[in-house]
Parts: structure tokens; sequence; C-alpha cells
């Protein structure tokens, strides 16, 4: 008896079972098992045993051959006293399952509304109509299903204005049919109510197109986050802080200092990326409330922290009329998305949404049975998966067409799968030809998709951000105290720097508007921070004396000289050009407003640190040579020169000839770094004219000549020939 007792205690616990397909059942142990644990499993159809038998055994997991199944039914594995539901989970990915229609989701019309959800696994759905959101009274209505899981009810009349939710049953525990949840495909989510309003979409055509459907290789790209840029008064608003609406005057200012969307004319980029704005795990109501939102819930609504009202429709004018402002501007628009996760749990009320109709479908499983994580953020969206990837697809077509954003940023793009990485370019450049898709080639995590790192893009038609060239450039972002190319007198990562000022394209990219060049985004410590801890050397943040300030002003020049002539896509940070701090604080998240929003008043003490940005702006978007297309363009007609004396090794020297694509006006330009703290002589080996000389930029109707140059301690210059 006490071996008995003994032999249970040590069986590992059942930890999750799913269907794979009809007569196909995958068990999960907490741990190894053998083949005396599988002969040992009961199997129930509802509360009745029934027949299986074991196909294999390997690790944790049992495969169970079974009796045809039927997803609406419920079914059990147990050993010892434990019993465990199986879901549902690669059998919905079937045919018979996969709903092609575009119409899910509320369509209404003044005359009637259409309601169609997808739950297959459900065996009831309710639609719970309110007259307002505070009302209590409701009128239920039962939909009907069709094919492919389709759940639908159409009611005649007009709804405009009226609140309502699902409710969903089912065999599995997860179904809840009193419980409230949200349609995700729901348009105008209501705060954490989970209602929606039913509100009518007026026409696409109410937004301007960007006026200069440029290609993605003349991007110039500057991260902006809704709340920091206004919230603060220096931003120069009477009202609006912290909103959409904040971005749509014309000519806000900070003393005499444009800010705002005045700011980014005045910088000369030509590409505003938004932090995600799709709807995120916040309190709506807490105007105090600070987030990323990076923890997105419903990805077809605005988040209502930025609106006016979050109790109405106004977020969704609000936002596109912020497109349209920056759009009139003459800027493209793109969105930061974050399709790699939800804010959703699979338990009680943390099921909000797709918990609620299908129950585990749309999230990844590992090869071990847990809930895979490779997000670090609890879950990872199944992009794969038939209805998931075209959620995704069905998604980014919304905010293309109906808000007619010209992009989108992909955190964590690792965990989108390849194939649905494709069909996204596919889809989309049907809208828009020049749209841009980019993001993120790394994970949180361990996954079990092959992630879409560096390099899958390749020919592919999106671009990846290029962490080697940024830690190059500065150092690794992890440790705030490790020097790069800048910081080093150009000792460390030299190869890796002239890798990324040629596009990557000897390494990962295909072409060079494949790599995102960056040295600061809203991720870990801004460049300023970062520099002030290298030169430093202090553990804490603190105000930097005026040397030490000095120093770090000129490696951020240094630093903005090679990302802005650099072959590829250059990135910037919001307020990187007057040395933005966040007072040493590397992850900002729910740091709050002291710490993030913008002070303004530093664009003006800093205002040569501007000036400097804006300058390299203006010459890069003047010069196609700074912006080639082809890696075979780059092969031939950018040329380095290592002549530098032994103690000067590591400054760069290259030279750019124009070609038959480029079509630039000068014939030549030369661009040359030195990263010493002292001048060093160069022979430029023929008669050039100055464009930039350290801080100093020169027209480009000067008739000097130089035939060698002084390059200024810790600098970067360009010199030009003109075309005859």
């Amino acid at each position: 008896m006490q071996k008995n007792i003994q032999t249970k205690l040590e069986t590992p616990e059942i930890l999750s079972a799913v269907i794979n397909d009809y007569n196909s059942i995958s068990v999960f142990f907490t741990a190894p098992v053998g083949a005396d644990t599988a002969a040992r499993l009961s199997f129930f159809d509802g509360d009745k045993s029934a027949e299986y038998h074991v196909e294999y055994v390997a690790d944790n997991k049992v495969a169970l051959r079974t009796n045809r199944l039927n997803i609406k039914k419920l079914y059990s594995v147990a050993i010892n006293t434990k019993k465990v539901e199986v879901i549902p989970h690669y059998i919905l990915d079937k045919e018979e399952f996969i709903y092609r229609g575009d119409d899910l989701g509320l369509t209404y019309t003044p005359q009637k509304s259409v309601f169609k959800v997808w739950a297959p696994t459900a065996t009831r759905i309710i639609l719970n109509m309110y007259d307002d959101l505070d009302g209590t009274n409701k009128q239920v209505y039962e939909l009907t299903e069709g094919e492919r899981g389709v759940w639908q009810i159409e009611i005649s009349g007009d709804l405009q204005g009226k609140v309502y939710s699902f409710g969903a049953a089912g065999a599995l525990s997860a179904f809840d049919i009193t419980r409230e949840i949200t349609d995700p495909y729901s348009r105008c989510v209501l705060g954490n109510t989970r209602r929606s309003l039913v509100c009518a979409i007026s026409s696409p055509d109410e937004i301007s197109d960007a006026p200069d459907n440029f290609p993605i290789k003349d991007a110039i790209i500057y991260e902006c986050h809704v709340r920091d840029i206004s919230i603060d008064v220096t931003s120069g608003l009477k009202h609006s802080f912290g909103k959409y609406t904040a971005l749509t005057y014309p000519d806000t200012k900070c003393g005499d200092t444009p800010t705002l969307l005045s700011h980014f004319k005045d910088l000369g980029v030509n590409t505003i990326q938004i932090m995600p704005i799709q709807d995120f795990d916040n309190d709506e109501s807490d105007h105090d409330f600070y987030g990323w939102g990076y923890m997105p819930k419903h990805f077809n609504s605005p988040d209502g922290a930025y609106a006016s009202d979050w109790k109405t429709d106004a977020k969704i004018g609000e936002v596109r009329r912020m497109v349209d402002a920056l759009h009139k501007a003459g800027l493209k628009v793109t969105l930061d998305v974050v399709y790699n996760h939800t804010a959703e749990g699979f338990f009680g009320d943390g099921i909000q949404s797709f918990n609620g109709f299908v129950p585990y479908y749309y999230y990844r499983i590992a090869g071990n049975g847990y809930v895979s994580n490779g997000s670090g953020c609890g879950n990872e969206f199944r992009s794969e998966s038939p209805m998931g990837r075209k959620f995704i697809i069905d998604s980014l077509r919304f905010w293309t067409e109906y808000y007619k954003f010209d992009g989108f940023r992909f955190d964590l793009m690792g965990l989108i799968d390849i194939d649905t990485c494709r069909a996204v370019v596919h889809s989309l450049r049907r809208i828009n030809p020049n749209i841009f898709i980019y993001g993120e080639p790394w994970t949180g995590g361990l996954t079990p998709i092959q992630p879409t790192y560096k390099g899958s893009q390749r020919g592919v038609g999106f671009s990846v951000f290029n962490d080697d060239f940024r830690d190059a450039i500065k150092g690794a972002v992890f440790n705030k105290f490790e020097r790069g190319f800048v910081q080093s007198c150009g000792n460390n990562s030299y190869d890796r720097m002239i890798n990324g000022i040629r596009g990557s394209i000897d390494t990962f990219a295909a072409m060079p508007s494949e790599s995102l060049n960056y040295a600061e985004v809203h991720d870990n410590n801004t460049l300023f921070d970062k520099l002030f801890f290298t030169e430093t050397g202090s553990q804490e943040y603190r105000e930097p004396n005026e040397d030490e300030l000095n120093r770090i002003k000129a490696l951020h020049k240094l630093t903005a000289f090679i990302l802005l002539t650099s072959q590829g896509v250059p990135v910037m940070h919001l307020g990187q050009d007057f040395m933005r701090t966040k007072f040493g604080v590397e992850n900002s998240y729910n740091a709050g407003d002291h710490i993030n929003k913008i002070d303004w008043t530093r664009k003006a003490r800093f205002f040569d640190v501007f000036r400097y940005y804006q300058g390299l702006i203006r010459i890069r978007n003047e010069h196609p040579l700074f912006r080639m297309f082809s890696s075979e363009e780059i092969h031939q007609l950018m040329k380095f020169i290592n002549d530098f004396p032994t103690e000067y090794m590591h400054c760069i020297k290259y030279i750019l000839q124009n070609g038959e694509e480029c079509e630039d006006k000068f014939h030549q330009v030369m661009i040359l770094i030195n990263p010493y703290p002292n001048e060093v002589y160069t022979n430029l080996g023929g008669n050039w004219h100055k464009l930039l000389i350290g801080d100093t930029f020169y027209d480009d109707n000067d008739n000097e000549v130089i035939y060698e140059l002084r390059m200024p301690p810790l600098s970067g210059s360009i010199v030009y020939r003109k075309n005859e």
C-alpha cells in the first residue's frame, strides 16, 4: 500500500490537453512521463468514460487517438483525481472553420445593424443592447449560428448611440453567458466597461492623403508619444494637453520656439511614428494614468485616454483629425502596433474578448503544453492561425483605409510569423503601394515558431530595426557604461560601423531601406542619458557639469551625423534633437509625466543641437546620394578610403559617387568622421567644396575650393564636388 501511495505522489500532474484533429488529442504533463503513466489516463466524453488508445509518448506529452470528436462537446482527461478539460485548438485551423468574409463585427446603417462574430466552439451567443453606457436595463437578442462558426443577427432601425456587448455559452468552463465580452472587431470600445458604442463610420475621404507619396528609402522617422509631446504647459497649448487634438494645431510655440506639429516641420522630418493608441490596458477615466500602450486589449478601437471624452466616439474623429492635420503638414504617419500579444487572461474576469468567444484559439501553446510567453507579457498571439492571421490583416486594413495611416511599426515583430508578414505586405500594398511596414526583429523570450529575425525580411517588402548598428555607435543598451564607437576614439565596433554605414547590405539587408538606423527610441536610456553614464561613470543620474555637458553634446552631434549620413532609414525619438533626458530612467513605461513629458524649454536651451540635426536633415532630404536604393548602387558608388596615420586609424572617410539612378546635383560627396578629441589632418586628394565642417554648415553655392582638411575633434564633415 505504501508503495502505491508513493507512486501516486510522484506521478506528474496533467497540465493541459488540446484537440488537434477530429480523432487526435495531445495531453501535456508537468514533467516527463512514460508509457506506464499514459496507460493510467482516463478519457471522458461529458461525464462518461470514453475509448482511446495511446499513439506515442514523448517527454511530457502523450498523444491519444479517439473516436470522432465534436468541438462543441466537453471532453476531459484525468489521472489520479485531477481532471482537465480538452481544449479545441489546432482542429479549428481546418478549412471548415475558416471564414473569409470581410464583415465580422458590426455593420451599421441607419436602416439596420448586422452583428457577426466568429465562435465555432460556442453553443449560444447573445447580444446585450443598452440605451446608454450607464444603463442597467438591456434588451437581449439571440444570435444564430451559420457556416464556419459565424454567429449573426440583423436588427432593423437606427441603433446609433446604443451601447452593446456580447455573452457566450459553451461546453468549456471558460464560457460564461453572464460575463459581458467585447467583439474583437469592435471599433469603439468604451473604456473598461466591456461595452461598445454603435456609431456611424464616416467616409475615409474626409482625411487628406499624404501629399508627397515618397518611397520608403526617403523616410526620416520621428517617434512620438501622444501624451509626452503635449502634456506639459511648455507645449504652447491652451487646452488639449496630452490629447490627439494637440497635434492638430499648426502654430504652437514655447516662447519663440516652435513645438508640436510646428516642431516637426521646423525639424524637417517627413514621417511621424505614433506610439500605440489601439485600446490598451488602462483606466481611461483617470487623467493622471500614464502608459505606453504596449498591453493591447482591443485592436480596432482607439484608446479613449487621449480623447476629449472617453465615453463617446470622440476618439474616432479626433484620431482622424490628427492624421489629417499631419498629412496637410506634408507628413506621413505610421502607427506603432502590438499584435504579438494581448492584455487578456484565460480565467474569470481576465477573459474579455478573444478568449470569451473561442477560448485559447488565438494564443500559442508551446511544445510543453504551457501558454507560450515569448512576448514576456503573458502570452503570444497565434498569428499563424488562419483566423488569427485574418484578424491581423483585417485590422491593419481598417487602420489603413479608414484612418489612412501610411505604415505600421510592429512591436516584437519576431513573434509575427513570416508568412503573416508576407500576407500583411501583400494585402496593404494593394491599398497603398508605398505603405511602410517595419518592426523589431526580436522576441521577448522563447517561442514555438521560427521567429522573424533580422534577415527574414530580405526581399520580402518590410524593414527591421538595426540593433547591431545602434550598439556599435554608442554601446550596448543593456549596459549603461559600455562604450561604442563614438565614446572610444573609434576603437570599439569599427567594422560594425562600416557595415551599418553601408546599409547593412553585407549582413542582413537585401537593400539599405530594409535597415532602420537609430540610436534612441522609447525603450532603454535616451542617447543623452546613455552618454551621461558612459562619460561620467556615475551610477545615478545627476545634472552634468559644464565640461561633461560639452563632451556629451559633441558625442550627441557625432551620433546624429552618423545616423543621418548613413545608408538606410534613420529613426529618431521625440526630443532626441534637443538632447532629451529621462533622468536616467531606463524603462519609463510607467514612470509618469515627470519623467516622460517633453520640456519644450530644452529645445531653446540646446538650440545649437537642434540646428545641427535640422541642418543634417536638410542635407539628407536634398541629396539622394544619402538615400541609395539598391545594394548594387552602394557596391558601385560607395568607396572607403583608409589613408589616416596609425594613431588616427579609426577615422572614417568615404566617397559617394553620383550615378544614373541618384540624379544628385553633386558629382561626388565625401563624408569624414573623426571620433578623436583632437583635430585630425587629411589630404582630400583633389579639389572639393565645403558643405559641413564640424558644426558649421556652408552654402552649396560657395565657390571656395579646398584640397585638405583639419577635421574638428569629435565631429563629422561633408565636402563635395559639383556636376560639371
